[in-house]
């Protein structure tokens, strides 16, 4: 008998997610009412109280009460748990009304996405491990995508200018809510440190402090994706309304 290799779809895969789907259709209530979505929903909070790192089996059996055999039947791995995590949270994204034009769809779902991930910012680095095929990941692409074309933007502007926009909301997401990144509102405290160098040392923020001035995280957000968008239309977008590089 010649030997067959068996290997488990990657979890996020496609291939994972038909996977998944098929099995969730075919899966009875269970009487002691544990369901993957209690099991995402309990997970959810343990992550936003605590902490990814504090996110395991174990733990998360504690706290539904139940034994780590039990979530197996639901989820084969933490790795099953991140990706189902990182979709749910994107379920929560707000998407604009059908009509919306194509550049407020974008900003609309800009903004959303960051608000989402500012809500539940310590699962942030989960969206680095896995690939996004989820179905709510592929709504927002969707959408996303729509957005940039109704806008008129050819394909091959349109799909790296999606991408581009992620890593936009990503980005900022991690810096604002990171220790280094909370830098909003510390104007009184940077004068004080400027005023322990030399007198001579960083003259312009010394001469100019209401001019430099730090704004907020989320005006800084704002500018950033205004500027993109506006960029993106004068190079793409020529006056005579045809599509293509000026």
């Amino acid at each position: 008998m010649r030997a067959t290799d068996v290997t488990a779809a990657v979890p996020g895969s496609p291939t994972w997610w038909l996977e998944r789907q098929a099995r969730e259709a075919r899966r009875r209530p269970r009487a002691d009412g544990l369901s993957t979505e209690r099991i995402v929903d309990a997970a959810l909070a343990l992550v936003d109280a605590e902490g990814l790192d504090a996110l395991t089996v174990r733990r998360l059996a504690e706290e539904l009460h139940t034994g780590s055999a039990s979530l197996y039947r639901h989820v084969a791995s933490r790795d099953e748990l991140l990706v189902l995590l990182v979709d749910h949270v994107l379920g929560e994204v707000r998407h604009p009304p059908d009509g919306t034009d194509g550049r407020a769809t974008v900003e609309v779902l800009s903004n959303e996405l960051r608000r989402v991930l500012m809500d539940h910012h310590n699962l942030v680095p989960a969206l680095t491990v896995s690939p996004l095929f989820g179905p709510n990941a592929l709504l927002g692409t969707e959408r996303g995508l729509a957005g940039l074309l109704d806008a008129g933007f050819p394909p091959d502007v349109a799909v790296p200018a999606y991408l581009a926009l992620v890593d936009f909301v990503l980005g900022t997401v991690f810096f604002d809510t990171s220790s280094t990144g909370q830098v909003s509102g510390l104007t009184h405290e940077r004068h004080e440190l400027l005023a322990a160098f030399p007198a001579d040392a960083f003259a312009l923020l010394r001469a100019r402090p209401d001019d430099v001035s730090l704004p907020s995280v989320d005006d800084v957000f704002a500018f950033g994706l205004a500027t993109f968008l506006d960029g993106l239309e004068h190079r793409f977008l020529p006056s005579d309304g045809t599509a293509g590089p000026r």
